[in-house]
This record gives structure tokens, sequence and C-alpha cells, in this order.
């Protein structure tokens, strides 16, 4: 009686494993593109719609440079030595960041991947803050404040720019940027099943990085797009 019983409660037991199969059937391919979404199409839209948007956008600021500092010129003359002097108490303010229209965009199998360009100076301003002359004879100073000024930001760029610890800083807080852009960006597609990877162009070594699928909100994003 208790093989009976076995052998019928098997029985029983295939026949809903088979029934169940059958309805489910036609929602198959359904059920696996939930569990196995097609990474393929999705990296292939997405990667057209950051193509789209970073054209659009220009330029991407991270941060901004704001400095004092004290300029000092002189007016030398054969025999007579220093005939006169000017200083200059100056602010130098600059915008920093990337040119979104030179990121150069691949795809592999399971990532977008974002060939970035170097940081860069965006705009810069430089202003005089106190000016102080003083020459000996009428018109020895050889120089315009607006000159020295324009000298003095040309070197306070090319300064900072040389700076590698500073311009490192400045990389690592680039790819942040970026990253928590073009997830605000994707955030009305909901989650991503891919990943993205950063790679500097001017390079001969790769650096990259790596970043998992990022599913939080976002309800801004923290930087200024240009």
């Amino acid at each position: 009686m208790k093989k009976m019983g076995k052998w019928a409660l098997s029985l029983i037991t295939k026949a809903l494993v088979i029934i169940l199969v059958v309805l489910l059937l036609p929602f198959a391919k359904s059920i696996v593109g939930y569990f196995m979404p097609d990474i393929t199409g999705e990296i292939s839209v997405q990667s057209k719609i950051l193509e789209q948007k970073l054209e659009s956008s220009k330029r991407l600021e991270v941060t901004k440079a704001d400095e004092n500092g004290v300029l000092e010129a002189e007016t030398n003359v054969i025999i007579l030595g220093t005939v006169g002097k000017t200083t200059i108490e100056y602010r130098y303010t600059a915008s920093i960041g990337i040119d979104l229209r030179k990121v150069i965009i691949t795809t592999d199998n399971d990532r977008i991947v974002f060939l970035m360009p170097e940081p860069e100076i965006l705009n810069d301003s430089i202003e005089a803050l106190k000016i102080n002359r003083q020459d000996l004879f009428s018109k020895a100073i050889d120089k315009s404040i607006e000159t020295l000024l324009s000298e003095q930001r040309i070197a306070c760029r090319e300064q900072y720019l040389v700076d590698k610890t500073k311009m490192e800083n400045i990389w690592n807080d680039t790819i942040s940027a970026f990253r928590d852009t073009i997830c605000y960006w994707l955030e009305e597609y909901g989650e991503r099943h891919y990943e993205f990877e950063f790679i500097r162009q001017d390079e001969t070594r790769t650096v990259s990085r790596s970043f998992r699928p990022w599913t939080k909100s976002s309800q801004q994003v923290f930087r200024s797009l240009l």
C-alpha cells in the first residue's frame, strides 16, 4: 500500500511539473530576460545616449582655483640702474575640468569604456587688488598694468598645470564627477547590468579604474556642467 501511495505521489508530482512547464512556456523569454538581461543591447543603446549627452554638454567643471599673489616688475636702465618699480597684489581664479567633446566612447562585451582627456583650464582670470607704482622718471615703467597682469595670468596657469600632485588629485576628482554625471543621465533607464571603465588618453601605460553598477538614486549632480 505504501509503495502504491509513493508511486501515485510521484506520478502526481511529475504531472504538476509538466503542467507548470507548459503554462510557463509562453513566458519563458520574459523570465530569462529578467534574470539574464541583454547586456549587449543595453550597452549599445546607452552608449549612443551618452555620446549625444557628451556632445551637447560640452564641458564639465570639476574644481576651481582661487589664489592671491604679489607681482613685482622693475625697469632698469644702463648706468642708472632701477628707475621704476611696480608692485601688484592680484587674485587669480580658474575653472578646471574637461571638454566632454574630447571623451571617446568604446564598448566591450560587459562594459562601456571612456577614453578620458586630461583636465585643463576651462577659463581663468586675474584682477589687481592693489597697485603701487614708483618711477624716478616720467614714463619709466615700460609695461602697462594690463600687460603685466596678462603675463602673470599665463604664468599662474602654467604653474598650476605642471603641479603633478595637484593635477593627479584633480584627475581623480574628474573621474568621480564624470561617473556621477553619466549615472545621473542614465538614471531614468533603470538599473545597469554592465560596468564603466575610465582610461587616460595620453598615457603610454594604461591607467584605468573600473566601477561596478551604480544603483543608488541620484538626486542631483554635484558638479557644474558648462
